[in-house]
Parts: structure tokens; sequence; C-alpha cells
């Protein structure tokens, strides 16, 4: 049975995610998959971006993917003149979601576009990560029978309507936004971020192992990027490396 590792909010922190894979057993030739929220607020999204996209890793779409979507005229406007730091200079432009630029780390997204990988770049990015799912799935259980469910934030009470065409937009924001829910569901194990915390918080039915990899400033040697292998749940921790 082949193991499968579960990298928390990487945040545009390149250096420390391939320094954690690093740690992994087969390294760079592990299955992989990522929790959503790959970019802002860190130094280096469209490296991470393209990373992921090019090795061909497993990821669930973050609220910072969906916001990063919502603002595509801005990106691929700012990916070619630069503009992202004065909110006149876009709102000239474009109808913009100021809080993401300003307040949740999208300027940093564009500001990585404009270095390296400009507009064509941006595109296909745009492109990738407009597809990622809001969860994914696996036919891998643990040593209780259950399978593995990755998503964003917790999927909770919200997992009984994921079918429910009529409740698809409350299904993903809850998946996407949602926080405080983390709520037993029969038959799964859910592995999520969003919700930055000290040390992974595992239950016998989910496991929160976003540990503020971005927030090096903050937190200091606490912040870290994680790991979990499924379906030992074993953890392997990667202080911040990228501020």
């Amino acid at each position: 049975m082949e193991n499968i590792y579960i990298i928390g909010d990487v945040h545009g922190c390149y250096r420390s995610l391939l320094a954690l894979i690093e740690q992994l057993p087969h390294k760079f030739d592990s299955k992989i998959c990522f929790v959503g929220d790959l970019i802002d607020r860190g130094p280096a999204s469209s490296d991470v971006v393209e990373f992921v996209r090019t090795r061909g890793y497993d990821a669930v779409m973050g609220n910072h993917e969906k916001r990063f979507v919502s603002n595509a005229k801005t990106a691929l406007r700012c990916a070619k003149t630069g503009k992202f730091t004065s909110s006149n200079d876009l709102y000239a432009f474009f109808s913009l979601d100021e809080s993401w630029l300003f307040n949740n780390g999208g300027e940093a997204t564009l500001a990585s576009y404009y270095r390296h990988g400009g507009v064509k770049q941006c595109k296909e990015h745009l492109r990738f990560v407009s597809r990622l799912p809001i969860y994914l799935e696996y036919d891998l259980c643990d040593e209780s029978g259950r399978a593995l469910v990755v998503s964003h934030s917790a999927v909770g009470c919200a997992w009984g309507i994921r079918h429910d065409a009529e409740r698809a937009k409350s299904f993903a924001a809850h998946v996407l936004s949602g926080r405080g829910d983390d709520s037993a569901n029969d038959g799964i194990f859910n592995v999520y971020g969003h919700t930055p915390v000290k040390k992974p918080v595992i239950t016998e039915f989910s496991a929160n192992i976003d540990l503020g990899c971005v927030y090096k400033n903050y937190w200091g040697e606490k912040a870290r990027l994680c790991a979990l292998e499924f379906p030992s749940k074993k953890i392997f921790t990667q202080e911040c490396i990228d501020f």
C-alpha cells in the first residue's frame, strides 16, 4: 500500500516546501496532496504553483486560490505592469477585491508573477487553480477503516450535503472558508488546513495540519510547514526558511 503525504498551507513558501519534501522517504517521488492555499502572503507563489502543476501532484482548492481566480483580470494586468502597490492604480482599470490584495497576501502573489513568469505563466496558473477540486476522497483507509478525505477547511457538518446540487454553493463555502467545525463523519478521516495552529490537531476522525508556515515574523520557529503521512499519521515538519 502506497503512503500519501498531505501538505498543509504553503502560502508561497517555496524554499520551505522543497526542504520539507526532502525529508520524505521518497522525496520528490512521493505521492503528495496539498490542502490548498498554495499562494498569497509568501514570496514565491508563482514558483509554488508551477512546481505543483508540473510535478503533477494532487491539490484541492483553497479560499486564496478562489480569490485569485475571482481577480483574474487584476492578476493578469499586474503580472504585466507591476502595478500592485497602490489601490488607485488598480481601481482605474478593475473592480478589485482590495481585501484580498492588501490584507490577505494577493499583492505578494502578483509581485511574484511580475518578477517571474509574467502574463503567460499567470494565465496558465489561473487556468490550473480554477480547475482544482474542493475536496478529494481516496480509496485508502486508516487502521479504523476511515477513508482519506482532503479539503482546505474541515468538511464537518457539511459533508452530508456534498452531492446536493441545490446546496452546492453552501458546501463549497463551508469547505473553502469555514472555521470551527471539525464534526466527525462516519467512514472518513479528513485532513485539512486553513486555520493556523501551533501543533497538528489530530483526532480519531480528522487532522488540522496548517502550522502557519508563512507567519515566521510572528511565530518565529513555531511557524512550520507540515506533512502528514497517511495512513500512519506520522508527522513531518519544516521550519519556515523563506523569510
